[in-house]
């Protein structure tokens, strides 16, 4: 029997955890390839197959499988350098730097102002004076930061944050936002927030300490959605076409006028960069039960619009709770309210380089009876 069909039939009767001994193979590396059972990221420790995932550990001579759900929460670098001419930049450079947090380009588009490269897991966006990477899974994006710090020199840094959301399951992560932190600490000083209580959503972030001026109009939006339901849900888990799938996000009614560049994964997960002259947002779905999860984001100044663009938005996908964090340059950001969801929690903070923070969490009112879920052994 191969590999594969051994690893297949295992996983098929067993949850975690998973070992099998395969005395005829004998890892001799951390990036073996372990043939038909290997997935589009099968340069990583992660074997990707229809329906499950897995993660792969040597010791001794043995394989270790256990079974994982793909991680939907993201981590996010955003860097300005007034003065650096980024779009300049090989296109080498930029590869580097995805590989360097353990993901891989699959498409690029551009305009006069800026370049949106599609990603394995997320997004990148350049624009000749910042840059914006996300990445999902269990990628280290504090190896990017470091990469990014070495090749252009802190001093020439004029902002510089690194965030990372809660996760579904920390312990897959190959690191934490404190041991991240205390890298990026080696080479910049700089302050670290938790906005929201720990055990519920929050956000952990970190910025460099350095003053700094952002423009009146440069804003970010994000809204994280959890727990899909209705029609979305369905959609994004049955194999659909991509033009289906274009068809029920509407995204494009909702924000009219971008050129978009999108991807639908196997068996699951779809991602989507959209970008009008320095404009651009961006999605990001995970529709596996019992973690289904979307990312939307965008820098659009939507002054008086951003309830109504939050309801339609949550109105796509339909989650149970959804957080939305919201960095401005202008004190006094608006309290949101979203029907017919609750608002949790109103966290802010002001930092020292120069945008104020806002971190709010929703969820739907009143109480849902449900069975418990049961663990197989």
């Amino acid at each position: 029997m191969g590999l594969g069909a051994v690893v297949r039939a295992v996983v098929d009767d067993y949850e975690l955890p998973v070992r099998i001994s395969l005395r005829h193979y004998r890892p001799r590396g951390p990036k073996q390839e372990l043939g038909p059972i290997v997935g589009w990221n099968n340069d990583r420790n992660f074997v990707h197959q229809p329906l499950k995932h897995f993660v792969m550990a040597k010791a001794k001579g043995l394989c270790y499988f256990a079974r994982m759900h793909f991680e939907g929460s993201e981590k996010k670098i955003e860097l300005i350098v007034q003065s650096a001419a980024f779009r300049q930049r090989p296109a080498e450079f930029w590869t580097a730097l995805v590989e360097t947090a353990g993901a891989k380009i699959l498409s690029k588009i551009s305009n006069e102002a800026c370049d949106a490269y599609l990603l394995s897991e997320s997004s990148l966006f350049v624009w000749d004076d910042r840059i914006t990477l996300i990445t999902c899974g269990r990628t280290t994006l504090v190896r990017a930061a470091l990469f990014l710090i070495e090749k252009i020199g802190v001093e020439a840094m004029d902002f510089f944050s690194y965030e990372r959301k809660n996760e579904y399951f920390p312990r897959q992560q190959q690191t934490d936002f404190y041991k991240d932190v205390k890298l990026l600490q080696k080479s910049m000083k700089g302050s670290a927030f938790r906005f929201g209580s720990f055990d519920e959503h929050h956000l952990l972030l970190y910025h460099m300490d350095k003053p700094f001026k952002p423009k009146g109009m440069d804003c970010t939006l994000e809204v994280l959605m959890y727990n899909l339901q209705g029609a979305a849900k369905e959609i994004f888990n049955s194999g659909q076409t991509i033009e289906r799938v274009r068809q029920l996000t509407k995204l494009d009614q909702i924000f009219p006028g971008f050129e978009f560049d999108d991807h639908l994964f196997q068996p699951y997960g779809y991602s989507l960069n959209a970008i009008r002259g320095n404009e651009y947002y961006t999605l990001h779905v995970t529709p596996e039960d019992p973690v289904s999860y979307v990312s939307f984001e965008t820098n659009i100044h939507l002054c008086d619009r951003m309830s109504e663009t939050l309801s339609r938005v949550v109105e796509v996908f339909q989650p149970r709770s959804f957080d939305v964090i919201h960095f401005h340059p202008d004190q006094g950001i608006r309290v949101l309210e979203v029907a017919p969801f609750v608002r949790r929690n109103d966290v802010r903070q002001n930092l020292n380089c120069g945008y104020e923070v806002a971190f709010s969490t929703f969820f739907l009112s009143g109480t849902e009876s449900a069975n418990a879920l049961e663990i197989n052994l």
